[in-house]
């Protein structure tokens, strides 16, 4: 996968994938990496739906995440994690196929990492960012006000925890303006 990230070349990115498959053929059952490799299956599979465009590939990602999100019960180190890359693989397809569920899904599934990661949690910010997203990208679809209103309040949390020096204070500042924007559009 690192080859296929420096280089680029699709052949490396399918390549890590047979090796991923084989990987997780070796873990079975309760294995203690079953998890850690349906994640880096699932991961790699994403890649090459960004590279190729093969839904499937999309669709087959979704379910490792979601076997791995299985693997990773309630207090489990991974859960936030599992459940920001299902929901990530979700609002991918909702992109590409509209289906308001896969957006409802995602929302909510990063409603519950947020609420995995407290207030002085170090990767607070992310999960508050990417649930305000979600939210920001359903009111465009329903236009509820409640989601965008929420989406702003949101995006202000994620961009007190990134202050003046933070390497994503740019996004923060980016994602509350979009939202703003979009308020004010609404409202005037």
């Amino acid at each position: 996968m690192r080859s296929f990230e420096q280089l680029g070349q699709l052949e490396d990115l399918d390549e890590a994938i047979s090796l991923h498959r084989d990987a997780l053929e070796l873990f079975t059952g309760g294995h203690p990496n079953r998890s850690a490799s349906l994640d880096n299956l699932a991961n790699s599979l994403q890649t090459r739906f960004e590279q190729s465009g093969q839904l499937e590939d999309l669709d087959e990602s979704i379910s490792l995440y979601r076997d791995a999100l299985e693997l990773s019960p309630v207090g489990h180190l991974l859960r936030p994690t599992s459940l920001k890359n299902l929901a990530g693989s979700l609002q991918t397809r909702f992109r590409q196929s509209g289906q308001l569920e896969d957006l409802d899904e995602a929302t909510s599934l990063h409603r519950h990492a947020l609420e995995l990661r407290p207030a002085g949690h170090p990767n607070r910010s992310v999960s508050l960012n990417n649930l305000a997203y979600s939210l920001q990208t359903r009111f465009g679809q329903s236009g509820q006000l409640e989601d965008l209103d929420e989406s702003i309040s949101l995006h202000r949390d994620a961009l007190e925890l990134r202050p003046v020096g933070h390497p994503n204070r740019s996004v923060s500042l980016n994602n509350l303006a979009n939202s703003l924007q979009m308020r004010f559009e609404q409202s005037g």
